[in-house]
């Protein structure tokens, strides 16, 4: 049977709208997307999302709001998710880039779906090859 070990809520923020996605991470580290929603970015769609979060999230595990520093775009939602006694953990751009980037990731033509979607997975030891494979997961 396979244990979960933390939910995770992907925001990529602009000027009028918050891409969501969420995700569970297993005890395998195999991440798999529960959902995905796009809402206005302001304070209708930030409640919205914590609702919309309550309702995909079935288990009772650790939950962490995760974004990329956008200017000035993000800070309302940061404000408001950490108002509401929510974890919300704030990446610097280039921190983001850069660790895509070691997962094969082009930025530019990646986007967030490529994001979401897909995921690195290398292949168990004693498999007879050392490269990665890719599977649907984040």
């Amino acid at each position: 049977m396979t244990s979960f070990l933390r939910y995770c809520v992907g925001l990529d923020i602009s000027k009028d709208t918050l891409q969501v996605c969420l995700s569970v991470m297993e005890s395998t580290g195999r991440v798999t997307v529960k959902g995905t929603t796009k809402l206005p970015n302001k304070s209708t769609g930030f409640a919205t999302l914590i609702t919309w979060v309550a309702r995909h999230r079935k288990l009772d595990l650790p939950l962490t709001y995760l974004m990329e520093s956008t200017g000035v775009y993000h800070e309302a939602v940061a404000w408001y998710l950490h108002q509401q006694d929510q974890p919300v953990s704030i990446l610097l751009p280039n921190k983001a880039k850069y660790y895509l980037k070691s997962l094969g990731y082009n930025r530019a033509a990646g986007a967030v779906q490529e994001r979401q979607n897909r995921r690195p997975r290398f292949v168990p030891h004693g498999s007879g090859t050392a490269t990665a494979g890719l599977e649907t997961a984040v």
